[in-house]
């Protein structure tokens, strides 16, 4: 207890010792310098539906029952694939009846020839009328009449034949069954939806001050779920889309791009913006009261600031912080384009903004 009061006293000497090591103390910042430029360029995102060129509700030409079903939703299938059969039984059956009367026909006709030649052979050697052999010309034309009626009905079935087989007109995938086994379709009703393999398409509407930024047979940049890709303009309407005041552009999307049909891609287009400002850090924003932002620059301390330091410190102990508000523009991935009454050269905090303050002492630690 007898050395308690030594170092009281002791503790109070050194008070003004400690507190001329805290003025002293610069903290250390990181510092941006910023520039002004004449505007900016900002990235645009428009929006659109993926789709295949080739959307295809399949129907049948024909009514009929359906005998089956071959492929489900979702299957990928090659052109001339079968899809669906109707009941073909009658079909067969009339061209069954068909080829007897065309067997039948020719059997006659060929009698006919026969009978003919007869008829020439005995008039040569007078014991034939004239008349027996026109009577034969006659029925000779008419069995080639009904041969040629015959032959039209038989390609007539083998049509509707062919058109009761129901087949993938091109490589693709089935996004529809409409119909199954043993129900009775009628003409057009659709049986399957299918889209195109591969290709892919979009058409993406853009504003009146951007038509000029895409040109037929180039290149935009395309996001999506596949990632990021290159797709060509393949046409860019030249008028105005009236219910949505924007030019309709068509993108083609390479096939190596696996692009969902009906999935929704983004067109990146680069819009330039002239209003003088700056590039800042974003970590460099300091969010004030009602939504108001600022940054913390970095300037030599006043005269009389100076004059109470040392004379032996270095120059980087001379510098101080000023608020100084900043309106934000465009923000791009980690920094932001401001306005503000910023000076070209001027260097601003540029990371942890949240622990200064405005006046603060402190040292540039690095860039």
């Amino acid at each position: 207890m007898s050395g308690s009061p030594t170092a009281l006293l002791l503790a109070l000497s050194m008070l003004p010792w400690l507190a001329m090591a805290e003025s002293d103390y610069r903290h250390p910042v990181k510092a941006y310098t910023v520039q002004k430029q004449p505007g900016y360029s900002a990235e645009r995102r428009f929006s659109g539906r993926a789709h295949s060129p080739q959307h295809s509700a399949l129907a049948f030409e024909l009514p009929g029952r359906v005998d089956s079903v071959l492929v489900d939703a979702g299957q990928s299938v090659k052109a001339g694939t079968v899809l669906v059969k109707l009941d073909t039984r009658l079909l067969e059956t009339q061209a069954a009846e068909v080829s007897a009367a065309i067997s039948e026909n020719a059997a006659s006709l060929a009698k006919a020839d026969q009978d003919l030649q007869r008829q020439r052979s005995l008039q040569a050697k007078g014991y034939s009328a004239q008349q027996a052999i026109d009577d034969l010309l006659a029925r000779q034309k008419i069995l080639k009449a009904q041969r040629e009626k015959l032959d039209a009905q038989m390609r007539g079935v083998d049509i509707r034949l062919q058109k009761s087989t129901l087949k993938a007109p091109f490589d693709g995938e089935v996004t529809a069954k409409s119909v199954d086994t043993g129900v009775i379709v009628k003409e057009g009703q659709p049986a399957i939806s299918m889209v195109e393999a591969g290709r892919r398409e979009a058409v993406i509407g853009i504003p009146e001050a951007l038509r000029n930024s895409v040109s037929e047979g180039g290149e935009v940049t395309v996001k999506g779920q596949f990632g990021e890709a290159r797709a060509q303009v393949i046409s860019v309407a030249q008028t105005l889309n009236p219910g949505t005041l924007t030019h309709s552009v068509r993108l083609a999307f390479p096939e190596t791009v696996a692009v969902a049909d009906g999935s929704i891609v983004y067109m990146l287009l680069e819009q330039s913006e002239k209003v003088p400002g700056f590039w800042v850090p974003l970590s460099a924003m300091l969010e004030g009261y009602r939504g108001t932002w600022a940054v913390f620059a970095i300037k030599e301390a006043s005269k009389r600031e100076q004059s109470a330091a040392d004379a032996g410190e270095q120059a980087d102990l001379s510098l101080t912080l000023e608020k100084h508000s900043v309106s934000p523009v465009y923000q791009q991935a980690d920094r932001v384009y401001v306005t503000a009454e910023l000076k070209s050269g001027t260097q601003i905090v540029a990371a942890g903004v949240h622990r200064y303050a405005a006046g603060q002492r402190v040292q540039i630690a690095g860039y």
